[in-house]
C-alpha cells in the first residue's frame, strides 16, 4: 500500500449560502409549515410524533408506538454525565452510582411562538429586556431599534414578540424577504414587509400604509410588533374582545385561546433565510507509473502449487512468481502483451499518525496502466 501526503493545494474548504424559503400560516390555533399538514399515522395523527406546525428534529420515531420508541439514555457513573435538562440536585438524589439508566426522550420538535407584552410586571418582560443591547445594536440602521424609545414602556405600547427557533433561519434572515400578511374572513387587510433591507417593517398594504409597524431582528430571528392601529374595525376575540391591529398578529400561535370569532383571523409570516453549508475538496492523485503493483494474492499467477520457499537463520525467501496478464484484448483466444495493471477501487485517508479516518469507494473500479495518470476528487461535508 501506498501513502502520499496531501499538501495544501490539495485540500480545499468551500462555503455554499443557500436562501432556503420558509412560510408559516396560522389559523384557529393551528401552524402550517411550507403549507404541509401533518400525515396521519397508525398511533397519532402526526406520523413525526410531534403537533402539527412542529419541525422534528432528525425525525425519529416515524409512526412508532408509545412503547416501542427509542430514546437517549446515560449510564450514571463517576464521569457525572448527565442531560442539560437534568438539575444537579435530580442527578445527585434521584439515580444511584450502580448503573442507573438516566434517559430522556424523542422527539425534539422547534416551532414559531408568540408572546404580547403588555406589563412591565409580567414575566415575559424580562425576556423583551434581554434584547434591550441587542436592539441597540441595530440602532445604526434604524432609529425604530431604539429601546427606550420604542419598547420600554410596554404599559403605553404593547409589544407582540415573534420568536422563530434558528433550525428555521440558519445563520440570519435574510434582508428584504421578510413578508407579514395579516387576514380577516379570508381576504387580505394587511401586508407589512421589509422592503428597505433596514430591519423597518414598513405596511405595504391595508389603512395605515407606509408606516413602520415593527423591527426585525436578523441574526436572532425576532420580530418585534408595536403598531396598534387599527386594520381592521370588526371586534374579535383576541386576549379580548377588540379590532384587529399589528400587536394581534399571529394570536393562536402559543395555545391562546381560540373564540368564536378569532377564526376570521388568519396570518402569514414569509422570508427567506440564510444558511451557510460547508464542505471539504480533497485532491488525491495516482501518477504515472506509480500505484502499479498489488499484494493482493489475485495479483499473481495461480500454478495450483503452494508457494516454494527457502528458510535460513536470519531469512525468509520466497522464490519469484508470475504477475497475472490481466490486459484485455479484441481477439479471443490471444494474449496481450504483458503491462502490469492494477484497479483502484478505494481511496484511504489517514491522519499524521496514520490512523484511518476516512475511506472513499469507488462505484466502478478505475483501471489504472503505468501510462494513465488520475486525479479523484473527493467531497466530505462538514
Amino acid at each position: 500500500m501506498s501513502y502520499y501526503e496531501l499538501k495544501d493545494n490539495d485540500v480545499f474548504v468551500n462555503t455554499i449560502e443557500a436562501y432556503p424559503n420558509y412560510k408559516f400560516y396560522i389559523h384557529s390555533g393551528t401552524v402550517y409549515i411550507n403549507d404541509h399538514q401533518a400525515i396521519s399515522g397508525t398511533y397519532s395523527d402526526n406520523i413525526l410524533g410531534v403537533p402539527q406546525g412542529y419541525v422534528s428534529l432528525y425525525e425519529y420515531n416515524i409512526n412508532r408506538e408509545e412503547g416501542s420508541r427509542i430514546y437517549p439514555f446515560i449510564t450514571k457513573g463517576g464521569q457525572k454525565q448527565k442531560f442539560k435538562t437534568l438539575s444537579d440536585m435530580e442527578f445527585n438524589t434521584q439515580f444511584g452510582y450502580g448503573g442507573d439508566i438516566i434517559s430522556s426522550e424523542y422527539n425534539m420538535s422547534a416551532s414559531i411562538s408568540r408572546m404580547l407584552i403588555t406589563s412591565s410586571t409580567e414575566d415575559n418582560y424580562r425576556k423583551l429586556r434581554a434584547l434591550k443591547n441587542s436592539c441597540n445594536h441595530y440602532s445604526f440602521w434604524s432609529q425604530s431599534f431604539d429601546f427606550e424609545t420604542h419598547y420600554e414602556d410596554v404599559n403605553t405600547t404593547p409589544v407582540n414578540l415573534i420568536n422563530i427557533p434558528s433550525v428555521f433561519y440558519g445563520n440570519s434572515l435574510k434582508k428584504g424577504e421578510v413578508s407579514l400578511k395579516y387576514y380577516i374572513s379570508g381576504t387580505l387587510a394587511a401586508e407589512a414587509t421589509d422592503s428597505r433591507k433596514n430591519g423597518e417593517l414598513v405596511q405595504t398594504y391595508g389603512p395605515t400604509t407606509g408606516s413602520v409597524v415593527g423591527t426585525v431582528m436578523y441574526n436572532e430571528g425576532i420580530i418585534l410588533l408595536t403598531s396598534s392601529a387599527e386594520i381592521d374595525s370588526t371586534a374579535l376575540d383576541y386576549e379580548t374582545s377588540t379590532s384587529s391591529s399589528w400587536i394581534r398578529f399571529g394570536y393562536g400561535t402559543s395555545g391562546e385561546t381560540i373564540g368564536a370569532t378569532t377564526v376570521s383571523a388568519s396570518y402569514s409570516m414569509e422570508f427567506d433565510s440564510v444558511s451557510k453549508l460547508q464542505n471539504m475538496t480533497v485532491l488525491a492523485k495516482a501518477p504515472y507509473g506509480e500505484l502499479n503493483h498489488s499484494n493482493n494474492p489475485t495479483y499473481l499467477s495461480y500454478t495450483g502449487k503452494e508457494p516454494v520457499v527457502s528458510t535460513g537463520s536470519y531469512q525468509f525467501v520466497e522464490n519469484n512468481r508470475e504477475i497475472k496478464n490481466v490486459v484485455p484484448t479484441s481477439q479471443a483466444n490471444e494474449i496481450a502483451p504483458f503491462s502490469k495493471e492494477t484497479y483502484i477501487s478505494k481511496i484511504c485517508i489517514y491522519d499524521k499518525d496514520k490512523r484511518l479516518v476516512g475511506i472513499c469507494k469507488l462505484a466502478t473500479p478505475i483501471r489504472k496502466t503505468e501510462v494513465n495518470e488520475y486525479l479523484f476528487k473527493m467531497k466530505i461535508d462538514l
